[in-house]
């Protein structure tokens, strides 16, 4: 065999290894999340100039398939991707992560991998980074697996992902890709409505640096959920000024409780 008809065949083997790869899993990262290539996307490997109109959507439920917009630490949920596409692709990929909104970190564990989704691990800026994607392509375009919200309130965390439709027709041209991202508020950032009062029960002030004060015997305990924990404060005969100066600073949810358990008021609270 020449050196022309090797270096040939050498190309023909990467490109085909190429490929095959790609369908098992990206080999890139392509969410779009932070930190990634700019440049990096399910195009870089597949020559977009399909006819395809792909859609993406991606539900966060509990067990019972009830949708959330928020978690609560250490519990897990349902993670559904659904991707559908204009003109019958065959078959659909993905690949998604799930990061805190401050710092970029992987928030969450994942498991319970549904069928054709499998974890892998990349490097992003000098660091690992945990996503999930197709083990192989799905025809129905619909992958699920397990997340389990980190043990803490760490804030808000952003699902970034991103859907492939492919026509397998033996070589990257003619698929098409488009991107999603879905943020999932924590208990100290989620839209709280206020409980009716018919003591018009409040906190004040607020915002606030030392002390609050309640403005209604009938409350026994209150609880501060923030970034860094959740915080107790049971209250005892009539003084109902909290010492709140070992706070850390930052955003809280204040939910207060009468002797029964039963919730008085949710009010967000800043403390200084």
């Amino acid at each position: 065999m020449s050196k022309k008809q090797v270096g040939v065949t050498g190309i023909l083997l990467a490109g085909m290894w190429f490929l095959m790869s790609n369908a098992n899993g990206v080999p890139q990262a392509v969410t779009k999340a932070p930190g990634e290539a700019n440049h990096n996307s399910c195009a870089t490997c597949h020559d977009v100039k399909g006819n395809f109109e792909p859609s993406i959507a991606l539900d966060v439920m509990k067990s019972d398939s009830t949708l959330v917009n928020f978690y609560n630490p250490g519990e897990t949920y349902i993670v559904r991707v659904r991707i559908s596409a204009t003109n019958n692709p065959k078959a659909y990929g993905f690949q998604m992560s799930s990061l805190d909104s401050l710092t970029n970190s992987d928030m969450g564990v994942w498991s319970g991998f549904g069928e054709k989704v499998k974890q892998q691990t990349l490097v992003i800026q000098q660091k690992l980074r945990k996503y999930i994607v197709q083990s192989s392509p799905k025809t129905n375009g619909i992958f699920t697996a397990n997340w389990k919200a980190p043990a803490t309130d760490v804030g808000k965390v952003k699902f970034y992902f991103t859907g492939l439709a492919i026509n397998q027709n033996g070589n990257t041209n003619g698929d098409n890709n488009i991107f999603g991202q879905l943020t999932l508020n924590s208990p100290s950032t989620s839209s709280y409505n206020d409980p009716e009062s018919a003591n018009n029960v409040d906190l004040y002030p607020n915002p606030a640096q030392d002390f609050i004060t309640i403005s209604d015997e009938s409350v026994s305990s209150v609880t501060m959920i923030g970034l860094s924990g959740s915080f107790a404060y049971n209250i005892h005969g009539v003084n109902k000024t909290l010492d709140i100066s070992n706070l850390a600073n930052g955003l809280y949810v204040a939910i207060l409780k009468d002797t029964k358990g039963n919730i008085l008021l949710v009010r967000k609270f800043i403390k200084l």
